[in-house]
């Protein structure tokens, strides 16, 4: 049964959209350790990536630090230490982020398609492995946030997306705003589906705005090797996009101009 299931997921019909709702698109890696970690390796990786992504940037870690008198929080930016470096394209679109054993590379909006993300996931990954030598995975997550502009102020969710909360019937069934998190195993698939859905408000805005966030992690990386790990991530993308569209509506597709479909 479970052969029979990953041949239909491989013939099955993907959805092409005019305006995919993908705000972000990111795969994580964090790495088993190889040799020590210096700040010699992210100048290493960049002179990888330049072409494609010439824009360097430091990400510096934050502290917060709570005041013994007044008993206040505050955040502190640790200026002298540097936690990641950013490499990202010259229109900002997609980026490389590298730190001590880990990587992430992200896809921000205008999204693309899944082949060209994945082969930039790839080349990243070799360019990772050659210069870090990591031994092996301590995780991989795939996550897609969707982000769904709907041009009406009172609407039934339910007519837009499925993944929503239940409230008792005795409770009014009106909602201000919402918000639900549920964590689904895929032990065939060796992945964790974190399934983030709700509401958000932003200044200005006239319509509505709901949120589908899709994160697929390992379940067992120590499963995963570093030669199969854009297996795990094709399978963890085929999940995602599964998931994504078992949760919306085809008024929803409408919404977003489905164009077309074709074997996946």
């Amino acid at each position: 049964m479970m052969q029979v299931r990953s041949v239909y997921i491989e013939r099955r019909m993907r959805r092409i959209y005019k305006n995919p709702p993908i705000a972000e698109a990111l795969c994580d890696f964090r790495f088993a350790p190889g040799q020590p970690w210096d700040w010699t390796i992210p100048g290493l990786i960049y002179a990888e990536v330049k072409q494609e992504f010439p824009t360097k940037s430091q990400v510096n870690p934050f502290q917060i630090e709570v005041s013994a008198e007044t008993q206040e929080a505050s955040v502190q930016n640790i200026v002298s230490s540097v936690d990641r470096m950013q490499f990202l394209r010259r229109d900002e679109g997609a980026l490389i982020q590298v730190g001590p054993d880990l990587m992430s590379v992200h896809h921000l909006k205008p999204y693309s398609d899944w082949e060209t993300f994945k082969q930039m996931i790839d080349r990243s990954l070799n360019v990772y492995r050659r210069i870090a030598e990591p031994q092996g995975i301590y995780r991989i997550g795939l996550r897609y946030i969707n982000r769904l502009e709907i041009p009406e102020q009172t609407v039934e969710i339910e007519d837009y997306l499925l993944a929503v909360p239940t409230v008792p019937s005795k409770v009014p069934q009106l909602f201000g705003g919402w918000a639900q998190r549920v964590e689904i195993p895929f032990e065939h698939a060796n992945g964790l589906l974190v399934l983030q859905s709700g509401s958000i408000r932003e200044e200005g805005q006239k319509g509505l705005i709901f949120l589908l966030d899709l994160d697929f992690v390992t379940l067992q990386p120590e499963l995963v090797k570093l030669d199969s790990a854009m297996e795990w991530v094709e399978r963890a993308h085929e999940q995602i996009e599964d998931t994504f569209e078992a949760c919306i509506t085809s008024v929803t597709r409408r919404l977003l101009g489905e164009e077309a479909q074709h074997d996946g």
